[in-house]
């Protein structure tokens, strides 16, 4: 009995795939047993930190823009890159054992990512490594800053935030001194802590404009303006935060921006700032990408 060449083709990808879900499962094994403690470590930070509490979904945030760019992995030709790829697998584990020898989460975290490029190079190539490099800036970005580098970060944004909130006060006719990130108002004394830095916003709104923009038409260098405009949207956003704050404590007292107004007066800045790089990315969609003739000529 002979076999058409379809059945044998068929016989033979049914024969060959076993090893292969095999093969991923033991490097899963293998990933877990290595991480387990770091990935622990890193939903804890997720769960009790508010500052990275939106890392809580970035799985599911990576998984959306996965599924959203399926096609054009699928026309993307395997190419694999062994040596490269295993070079990169073997940096992330010197980076793994630095922060292991430094008691440093973040080398140790961050090595995931230098983990996971490693293996879709060696395994799939440049071109799917290309495409799914913002999945990998996403989980990049969920990952905790070190304290030294948290505070070097967070003290500009207090100065941009109180300066900011000094000049749009003074605006709006209140009197207001600024000695660094302390606003001292005629009835009141506002201090713009490292919490009210804003750095929890940038990161959300960062993390939100990868997404947004990796569905979008637009060439890369827009992308990389919109992604910028991003941050710019957040300083801004808190720079209102803290002048609402202010205007608050002057007028209704210090109970005001304490409890759930505070809080609510965070999400309402922030959900602004999402609206507005929302309609910011409709704009630029439509004046920068060409728009096809009639009749799909």
């Amino acid at each position: 009995m002979s076999l058409s060449p379809s059945t044998i083709a068929t016989s033979i990808s049914e024969e060959t795939r076993y090893p292969s879900i095999a093969c991923w499962l033991v490097l899963a094994l293998v990933f877990l047993l290595c991480y387990g403690t770091t990935l622990r470590g890193l939903a804890m930070d997720w769960w009790t930190d508010p500052d990275y509490s939106f890392g809580l979904v970035t799985p599911v945030a990576i998984a959306y823009v996965v599924f959203g760019r399926r096609q054009s992995l699928r026309d993307t030709p395997l190419a694999p890159s062994t040596r490269a790829g295993l070079a990169l697998v073997a940096l992330s584990q010197l980076i793994f054992l630095a922060g292991y020898a430094a008691a440093e989460f973040f080398l140790q975290r961050s090595s995931m990512v230098v983990l996971f490029a490693g293996i879709i190079l060696s395994v799939v190539g440049w071109g799917w490594l290309k495409r799914l490099v913002l999945p990998l800036c996403l989980l990049e970005l969920a990952i905790p800053l070190p304290t030294v580098l948290l505070q070097s970060i967070s003290m500009p944004l207090q100065l941009v935030a109180s300066w900011g909130a000094e000049m749009l006060l003074r605006l709006i006719g209140l009197s207001v001194y600024r000695s660094g990130n302390i606003l001292q108002l005629p009835h009141q004394l506002l201090n713009v802590s490292q919490a009210c830095s804003g750095l929890r916003s940038l990161a959300c709104l960062v993390a939100l404009a990868l997404v947004l923009v990796s569905l979008s038409r637009l060439q890369s260098w827009s992308r990389m303006l919109f992604v910028a405009s991003a941050a710019c949207v957040a300083i801004l956003a808190n720079a209102l935060r803290v002048t609402g704050t202010g205007i608050l404590s002057q007028y209704a007292g210090r109970s005001s921006i304490q409890g759930l107004w505070h809080s609510f007066e965070g999400w309402f800045v922030f959900v602004l700032s999402f609206l507005l790089l929302s309609a910011e990315l409709l704009y630029l969609q439509r004046i920068l990408t060409p728009s096809r003739p009639e009749g799909g000529q």
